[in-house]
C-alpha cells in the first residue's frame, strides 16, 4: 500500500494549493489513506454513518458556520467527537477565521489543520487530482515500454531476448520511448493502468555490446513521452520448435497487472523475423480490435459462410442425381 503522510501532502501542495499549518507543533506523520476527502458537516452533528476519517477533511463556510452557532460547551462536545475519529488532517479554505476551539482540540489531538486561500470547489479539484495520483496502487515490471501508433506495448521476456534491441528499432522507425528495463505503472481510477520508466533512469537504454544511450539527446524529444496508457503485453521468447504457437488469432491471450486484463501476445524469436515489424502490424491490430474489427474473426465468418454454401449446393446436387 502507497505511504502518504501529511507532510507528504503539505509539502507537495505548498505552492500549488497554497496551504499553510496553523500548527506546527503537531506530529505530521499521520497517514492520509484514501483520496476520497470529506465535507464534514453531518460528522460534527454527530452522525459518522457516511464519513471518511482516513481522507482530508475540509472545512467551508457551513462547517466553519455551525460551529459557530454552538455554545462554548456545545462546541467543545462536538469537536472532541469528531477529533475521536483518526482524522489525518483539516483544511479551511477560503482564508475563513474559525474557533479557537478547532485549534486548541487539533494541537491536543495532534491534528494538523491547514489553511489554504483557495476557493473550496478549486482546492477540492486540485486535491482530488493530486491524491489519486499519489494513493493510486503501484507495481514496477521489468520489461520495455513503447507508444506504437498510439498503443502503449509493454514489451516483457527473459533477459538477453532482444528486448532493448528491438525498441531500439521500433525508436529509430519514429516510436516514441517510454521506459527500459524498469516501468513504473499505476492503476488509475480503478480502470487503466499508466506507466513511465523510473525517474533515475528515464530515457535510457542499455544496449549489450553498445553500453547506455541517452534516445532522448541522440533522436530528440520526439522519440520519448513521460507516460502512457498500457494497451497490450507483448512477451518475447527465444523459438521452441516443441512449442505450437498461435497462428490464428482466434484465441485472445490475457495478462493480469493489479487485476486488469491487458491483450497478450507471445512472439517467438529467431534469426530472419523482423520482431519490430511485427510489433508495429500487432499495435495497428489492436487499434482495429478496439474499432470493432477483428481480422481473424471476421475471416472465420466469412470461411464458415462459405463451407455452409458449398454443403447446401452439394446437398442440392445429392438430391438431383
Amino acid at each position: 500500500m502507497v505511504k502518504l503522510t501529511v507532510k507528504d501532502f503539505l509539502s507537495a501542495g505548498k505552492d500549488k494549493l497554497d496551504l499553510k499549518l496553523l500548527n506546527p507543533e503537531v506530529n505530521l506523520g499521520r497517514r492520509i489513506k484514501t483520496a476520497t476527502f470529506l465535507r464534514p458537516g453531518l460528522a460534527l452533528a454527530g452522525y459518522f454513518g457516511y464519513s471518511t476519517p482516513s481522507g482530508v477533511q475540509i472545512f467551508d463556510s457551513p462547517e466553519i458556520s455551525y460551529l459557530k452557532k454552538l455554545s462554548k460547551s456545545e462546541r467543545s462536545t462536538c469537536l472532541q467527537r469528531y477529533f475521536s475519529c483518526d482524522i489525518p488532517c483539516i483544511v479551511i479554505t477560503g482564508n475563513r477565521s474559525y474557533p479557537k476551539e478547532l485549534l486548541k482540540l487539533a494541537i491536543k489531538n495532534n491534528v494538523a489543520v491547514i489553511r489554504s486561500t483557495l476557493s473550496t470547489s478549486r482546492l477540492i479539484n486540485k486535491i482530488a487530482v493530486y491524491l489519486e495520483d499519489k494513493l493510486a496502487p503501484e507495481f514496477s515490471l521489468h520489461g520495455t515500454f513503447l507508444d506504437v501508433y498510439g498503443v502503449g506495448v509493454l514489451i516483457i521476456g527473459k533477459s538477453g531476448v532482444g528486448k532493448s534491441e528491438c525498441a531500439l528499432e521500433l525508436i529509430e522507425r519514429g516510436h516514441r520511448l517510454v521506459a527500459d528495463d524498469m516501468v513504473e505503472i499505476k492503476l488509475k481510477a480503478g480502470k487503466f493502468l499508466m506507466g513511465r520508466g523510473a525517474e533515475l533512469i528515464r530515457y535510457h537504454m542499455e544496449i549489450r555490446g553498445l553500453g547506455i544511450v541517452n534516445v532522448k539527446e541522440i533522436f530528440g524529444v520526439g522519440a520519448v513521452r513521460n507516460r502512457k496508457r498500457i494497451g497490450m503485453v507483448v512477451t518475447l521468447e527465444k523459438w521452441d520448435s516443441k512449442k505450437e504457437y498461435e497462428r490464428l488469432g482466434l484465441e485472445e491471450k490475457i495478462y493480469k497487472i493489479l487485476a486488469i486484463k491487458l491483450p497478450h501476445l507471445v512472439i517467438p524469436v529467431r534469426p530472419g523475423r523482423s520482431i519490430p515489424i511485427l510489433i508495429e502490424v500487432s499495435a495497428l491490430n489492436q487499434r482495429l480490435k478496439r474499432m470493432g474489427f477483428h481480422p481473424a474473426k471476421e475471416l472465420n465468418k466469412r470461411l464458415i459462410k462459405s463451407m455452409g454454401r458449398k454443403a447446401l449446393k452439394q446437398k442440392e446436387l445429392d438430391e438431383v442425381f
